[in-house]
């Protein structure tokens, strides 16, 4: 079955990356992103001027170029399926040029500030707050906190932080347009200062070694849902069978900062679970700060990917205090400097995300954050990197946590996983027999759904195929799966396993279903770029919308119409699972054609 389909209605997803930056007529560049709107916490009490004299390392984040190509060459491989550009071929037409680099730092030594590092497109410096102010026309103020909770867009965001003193600028910084045409934003002068609350979070962040929470055995499976019964199941096996098993991909997974994995770990793993695995494990590691030591989140990540992508190579990135020092922002310059790595040196056909921000806080307090990051999400769009993220282990808006987590972020989707470029990856539930078979599937309670504040409505969600697609905004997530699973325990309890510190530990969480589901993407061997643009154009009766017309797949979704986070899953798109789980040979042989990949499938 052929007919021609006419083009997708593509909306702008380049939300704010050059709204916020503003050009009057005395040519003078201010930079909005550090407005005291963003900077100053509601009800905060000045205090005094930080001293002048004081010392400050700061970074400068640098834009794109050349927007208007940008969008249309963004526009062209997702409409058109165009070629993706390399790495190289980005830098060259986006990134600024060294001598435009070279200017800003004129500029700033000029007054006394010196270059301390250059990260690419993160520029950091060190001054005195005196310097600082005269060179971007600010002022740098002490400010007290009084509350305890930190609120954003008129609800609680951070709870139990406060009271605390701060520093902000007070007025928006600026610069000549020569030197700042390019510049995104400021960061270690002019927000809320990460460390007075790491931002950075983990799905799964329980404490393994612990005993696995305060309902105790309950919590636990009496058997196991191993990896080879979730791939029967969900017929990864037939891919197998037909030679797909991620040879020529690359699976890179983002790193908790500050961090590191026993790879003997993913070895072991894999010679239970994976005995057939040919795939290489690479651990790009930059810095030596492991203050947050053994992560368990990638180690996970690590084993499940490689697992289900058994010919797949798997590169883990962590930036260890590497960028700007200990001293600067807390670590989200390094969280943002591993997604740099990946798309300027590593290239990978996917990546996979567990450790991820609130979207809410970057967006009242850092937005500079979030437009960094998405613009290296619209470089893995244009290099045909498919990017999937746990959607979220906190239940519908993060309000409604499992019984034996810890949460103290409320109010919040998050980010990237909210991102338009990115696949917000949801959980199922698998109920397990006896024996460990799979009886039944239903969302997972705690799978975290909701509804962006940044992003509108997007292109493929107003064309989807999937029935009852929300059209106000940008919605998760955008497919699902396991990430809990057992017999006769709760959906929020263990059963699936985990090898850490050369043991056998369990674990949940839609931190697992991300890997798994980046693994059956990286089966087809293919760069599929933005997966979005695909997912919501294929039907549940197999009809797949391509740029070059409408072909008839295989049935790949399987729609999920129990569970609840506690918004109730239903058929039909829904906030636990998206569009639904996957069955992974059907999924992969969709995706192929969508590519119009000339091959057997």
């Amino acid at each position: 079955m052929r007919r021609e389909l006419s083009p997708l209605i593509l909306l702008p997803l380049l939300i704010g990356l050059g709204s916020g930056l503003l050009l009057s007529a005395n040519t003078t560049y201010y930079i909005t992103t550090s407005s005291p709107q963003y900077s100053v916490l509601p009800d905060s009490q000045f205090v005094e001027p930080l001293p002048s004299s004081q010392d400050l390392p700061f970074a400068v984040i640098l834009n794109f170029t050349n927007y208007s190509s940008l969008y249309l060459q963004l526009n062209a491989i997702i409409s058109e399926r165009s070629p993706y550009l390399s790495p190289s071929q980005f830098r060259h037409y986006y990134y600024p040029t060294d001598s435009y680099k070279r200017s800003l730092e004129d500029y700033l030594r000029s007054y006394g500030i010196r270059l301390t590092g250059d990260y690419g497109l993160i520029l950091t410096f060190n001054g005195t707050v005196g310097q600082i102010e005269r060179a971007f026309n600010t002022h740098i103020n002490i400010y007290y906190y009084p509350l305890k909770d930190i609120y954003w867009f008129g609800e609680k965001g951070f709870v139990d932080v406060g009271p605390f003193y701060y520093f902000t600028n007070n007025v928006t910084p600026s610069l000549p347009y020569s030197v700042g045409e390019h510049v995104l934003g400021i960061i270690g002068i002019d927000n809320l200062d990460p460390k007075v609350y790491q931002a950075i979070s983990q799905p799964w962040h329980l404490n393994i070694t612990s005993t696995r929470g305060p309902n105790g055995n309950g919590l636990i499976s009496k058997v196991l849902v191993l990896p080879n019964t979730l791939q029967q199941y969900f017929n990864f096996t037939e891919a197998y069978d037909k030679g797909k098993t991620g040879e020529g991909s690359v699976i890179a997974i983002e790193g908790v900062p500050e961090s590191y994995i026993n790879e003997s770990d993913a070895y072991y793993f894999w010679s239970l679970f994976s005995p057939s695995r040919t795939g290489a494990l690479s651990v790009f590691t930059l810095g030596n700060d492991t203050s947050s030591g053994q992560s368990g989140e990638n180690e996970l990540d690590v084993e499940y990917s490689g697992a289900f992508a058994p010919s797949a190579n798997v590169v883990l990135v962590f930036s260890d205090g590497y960028v700007g020092g200990q001293a600067l922002v807390g670590n989200l310059l390094n969280y943002y400097y591993e997604y740099y790595i990946m798309a300027n040196y590593i290239n990978p056909t996917e990546v996979s995300i567990s450790v991820t921000l609130p979207e809410s806080f970057l967006a009242a307090y850092y937005p500079a954050m979030l437009y960094a990051i998405h613009n290296l999400m619209v470089q893995f769009a244009e290099q045909g990197t498919s990017v999937l993220a746990a959607s979220g282990d906190w239940g519908y808006e993060t309000d409604h946590h499992p019984p034996n987590f810890v949460i103290d972020t409320y109010n919040t989707i998050w980010y990237p996983e909210s991102d338009p470029l990115v696949t917000s990856v949801g959980g199922i539930f698998i109920n397990a027999s006896a024996s460990g078979s799979v009886d039944s599937i239903s969302g997972w309670d705690y799978s975290t759904g909701g509804s962006s504040l940044v992003f509108p409505v997007q292109s493929y969600e107003l064309t989807s195929l999937i029935p009852l697609t929300p059209t106000d905004v940008r919605t998760y997530p955008d497919i699902a799966f396991v990430s809990a699973g057992g017999y006769d325990i709760p959906e929020f309890g263990f059963g699936l396993p985990l090898i850490y510190q050369g043991q056998l530990y369990l674990w949940y969480g839609t931190s697992g279903a991300a890997p798994m589901t980046a693994a059956m993407v990286a089966l087809t061997g293919q760069r599929i770029g933005a997966l979005n643009y695909v997912l919501y154009h294929i039907s549940y009766n197999g009809i797949v919308e391509t740029p070059h017309g409408v072909e008839e797949g295989l049935p790949a979704w399987i729609p999920v119409t129990r569970g609840a986070n506690p918004t109730p899953a239903h058929y039909g798109w829904n906030y636990v699972t998206g569009p639904g789980t996957y069955n992974a040979y059907n999924m992969i042989y969709d995706l192929m054609l969508y590519e119009d990949v000339n091959s057997s499938h």
